[in-house]
């Protein structure tokens, strides 16, 4: 058995070495590439912050002259009667806006595109139930 995973193993090294000589020449012609369309493009990494039971994901981009955010919600602890919040609000001519109220007692993913019009956004985790919220800080993009 020990010879059939170490001749496997010796293959995929190989496979690897054979690709990463092939695409070598071509890499510096993919570099342009990819740096004009991470120009049109610009985007965070993931960011994630806790509050309560509930856990966020969110990470925002920019495309078209038009602001992005994608984000993920968990509420870790299914058997309670609290739900996990993420409040979006957006920034017009000086002004915040409310966007809108999310809610999950589980998982939530969502995508948003803002309209032109937007200058900027905030978010916030928040966590409990009815009128009673335990809110995080704000995170800006």
């Amino acid at each position: 058995m020990r010879k059939v995973g170490k001749l496997l193993l010796g293959t995929v090294l190989a496979g690897v070495v054979a690709t990463g000589v092939a695409v070598a020449p071509t890499a510096s012609a993919s570099a342009a590439t990819v740096s004009a369309s991470a120009s049109a493009s610009q985007g965070s990494s993931w960011d994630r912050f806790e509050r309560g039971d509930g856990r966020f994901d969110y990470r925002w981009g920019k495309k078209d002259g038009r602001y992005w955010l994608d984000f993920k919600i968990w509420d870790r602890d299914h058997h309670d009667r609290d739900y996990s919040f993420f409040d979006v609000y957006y920034k017009r001519d000086g002004k915040w806006f409310f966007y809108k109220r999310y809610s999950s007692k589980s998982f939530l993913s969502k995508h948003i595109v803002f309209g032109k019009h937007v200058d900027d956004f905030r978010v916030r985790g928040g966590y409990g139930y009815g009128n009673s919220f335990g809110w995080g800080g704000w995170h800006f993009r």
